[in-house]
């Protein structure tokens, strides 16, 4: 059977249910994204099994998970679906008065930090627009360059994750040592830092955040009391307590005094970050993304005036 036979026996609306599957793992989670009852999900996931002639998604006791052919599929998938949508939504210009979704990936403290201006500027601008906000760890083991041909519009992470990818900068940070509000301590030494209780954050892929690794490398042995997952929980382990812990001065500068923590001196500098938005070169000429890119400079200029808008978005 050839390449195009095969395209005429599958539904394509199929391929908007398989990559809400391979994303979701999960029959009524899938069903809830696409806004369609469990029943119907269910329908389209027996079809796509017999095209394939594959389970796509396999009971592991309470959960499921992908087969290897569905594995191999995600990518491909993403594609294909990005395809069919730079035919469906070509665009001259951009018109503010449409129904849109953008939707991007990003850290829960930028999500805290930069994105409901950027949601305020979306629907100030253009009403009937959709900011659609996902974690890294929704999206499990897709490639960046997957996510951001397929599954969403933008990605913000800071430099050395995402390459050959295009990008604006939008953050500067730097990491600093903290601790609770009340701590008697005006600065600390590296006694200090052996010997105090540490508190750690997790990135999504389970490695320590950038600073802490900087630290790590100067060879400080820290003694960790308490290993969180995500830097937002942090402020809430420092509060009251002798702990230390490496966090993006950002952070502390918007909200340290509302989670009671505070930036204390110390004997190593950790380093900074630049975040930045990446995105897939499809998407450059996209109306509706130069829109949205330049929209969100224009939030961020607020925490980072020092970055001047580049000529072109």
């Amino acid at each position: 059977m050839t390449a195009d036979s095969n395209l005429r026996r599958l539904d394509l609306n199929l391929l908007v249910v398989l990559d809400a599957l391979l994303r979701e793992r999960n029959v009524s989670r899938a069903a809830r994204d696409l806004q369609v009852s469990q029943p119907v999900a269910s329908a389209a996931l027996a079809k796509i099994r017999r095209f394939f002639d594959d389970p796509i998604l396999v009971r592991q006791g309470r959960s499921y998970e992908l087969s290897a052919l569905a594995q191999q599929l995600r990518p491909a998938v993403a594609e294909a679906l990005q395809a069919v949508r730079r035919v469906t939504d070509a665009r001259k210009s951009f018109d503010a008065s449409e129904e849109f979704e953008v939707s991007i990936v990003c850290s829960e403290v930028l999500a805290i930090l930069l994105v409901p201006e950027i949601g305020r500027r979306m629907r100030l601008e253009a009403p009937r627009s959709r900011l659609r906000v996902r974690e890294p760890a929704e999206l499990g083991d897709v490639s960046v360059d997957s996510m951001l041909a397929g599954y969403v519009d933008g990605l913000i992470r800071p430099h050395g994750a995402p390459s050959g990818l295009e990008h604006i900068d939008l953050l500067v940070d730097e990491w600093v040592l903290a601790v609770s509000a009340d701590d008697p301590a005006e600065s600390l030494t590296l006694v200090d830092l052996e010997t105090r209780p540490w508190l750690v954050a997790r990135l999504p892929s389970g490695d320590l955040a950038p600073g802490m690794r900087t630290l790590l490398s100067t060879g400080i042995r820290p003694r960790i009391d308490v290993d969180v997952a995500g830097s937002m929980a942090m402020p809430f382990f420092l509060q009251g307590t002798d702990r230390v812990a490496v966090i993006g001065r950002r952070l502390i500068t918007d909200l340290g005094e509302t989670m009671g923590i505070r930036e204390i001196p110390g004997p190593v500098s950790l380093g900074g970050l630049r975040q930045a938005l990446w995105w897939h070169p499809s998407r450059r000429d996209d109306p509706v993304h130069r829109w949205f890119r330049s929209i969100t400079r224009e939030a961020a200029s607020r925490l980072s005036p020092e970055l001047v808008p580049p000529a072109q978005l």
